[in-house]
């Protein structure tokens, strides 16, 4: 499966087989450009989240069930921002299961939390917003102080803000960790390898 996007505003999703042969595909067009576009599994459920630059950030769900674009819901108030910029796929509190973290030229980012209810219809909450006074134009993120824990970097017009975790959630989360910890024989951290 794969996606693009033109700068007209259209969304394109096709699914192949192995041998390239197109399952099928489907479009969804909006009134201006698409700024950016990523697919996303939540919880299993494959998704595809776009945002338009002069509209609103959508999550597009259940592509694989569907076989289309024809089920999806608006993040909310992510166009009260300014227009959005920019899309990063992170998980920050450590649930496993990925955030989605907006950027806007407003300079603010807006992080959300997307949890389906029985019915399968996904709900998007709003989680954290932060203004940082000067347009965001790329979210990425990297262990850049090489101390094991990703940190997000936001590109803004005034240079790089380099966001880090906080020590006391993640000393949690590998607590939580090694008291599930189940010992075996193998190690899954490291592999051994026997010369004899």
């Amino acid at each position: 499966i794969f996606q693009f996007a033109t700068v007209d505003g259209s969304v394109h999703v096709t699914a192949s087989d192995k041998e390239w042969k197109v399952l099928w595909k489907d479009s969804y067009e909006w009134e201006g450009p698409i700024a950016d576009l990523r697919f996303v599994s939540i919880q299993g459920v494959l998704c595809l989240v776009a945002a338009c630059a002069v509209e609103q950030v959508v999550l597009f769900t259940h592509l694989i069930e569907n076989r289309s674009l024809s089920r999806f819901v608006l993040l909310p108030d992510a166009h009260m921002y300014d227009s959005p910029t920019c899309i990063q796929l992170m998980d920050i509190d450590y649930d496993r299961q990925p955030e989605i973290l907006v950027g806007t030229y407003g300079g603010m980012l807006l992080v959300y939390k997307i949890t389906f209810m029985k019915d399968g219809t996904p709900k998007p909450v709003l989680r954290y917003i932060r203004n940082y006074n000067s347009p965001l134009f790329s979210i990425c993120y990297s262990d850049v102080t090489s101390d094991g824990l990703f940190e997000i970097l936001l590109l803004s017009h005034n240079g790089i803000h380099v966001l880090q975790r906080c020590l006391k959630t993640a000393a949690a989360y590998v607590g939580r960790l090694l008291r599930d910890y189940t010992p075996t024989k193998t190690c899954p951290f490291f592999s051994e390898h026997y010369h004899g």
